[in-house]
């Protein structure tokens, strides 16, 4: 099976709210994201991804990363923001593709400002939305994935 290296940010505001678009193709609230294109590292992916789905600029959180092993030589490398989790997802075939994987990397965001407009991207989704944690758990299963709730219910708890 055909894999695909993808980044996603699920973006939380100061409120404790989520943003969720509706993506067109699979039918369910999720978190901007998308494929990691040749010479980007996936958290560029996913920053350039928030601001394309949703018009907003956002700073990518690392989870608890080690000690900047780079910090005494950054000439040698840097290290990068650690994503929370990193997923393998089937994605099921369609008109457009067949059947294939995304290794997901999926980071944390925030919104640099937070009086920034959203601009739904119509051609990844018909509507944005932020989720207070009790909208989340009111989706059914036919609204959002079990595994972006669980991810959301984590986040947000």
């Amino acid at each position: 099976m055909q894999r695909h290296f993808t980044a996603s940010a699920f973006v939380i505001d100061s409120r404790k709210r989520v943003l969720l678009l509706w993506h067109k193709k699979l039918q369910r609230w999720m978190p901007p994201g998308g494929h990691v294109d040749e010479n980007e590292l996936p958290e560029e992916t996913a920053k350039r991804e928030c601001k394309e789905e949703t018009g907003i600029d956002v700073e990518i959180a690392g989870a608890d990363s080690p000690e900047d092993l780079f910090r005494e030589n950054p000439a040698e490398g840097c290290m990068l923001k650690k994503p929370f989790c990193f997923l393998l997802e089937n994605i099921p075939a369609t008109s457009e593709q067949p059947a294939h994987q995304h290794m997901d990397f999926v980071y944390l965001a925030r919104p640099l400002d937070e009086t920034q407009t959203l601009t739904l991207e119509e051609k990844e989704g018909t509507e944005l939305q932020w989720f207070t944690l009790g909208k989340i758990e009111m989706l059914s299963n036919e609204e959002i994935f079990a595994n972006v709730k669980g991810y959301i219910r984590l986040l947000l708890a």
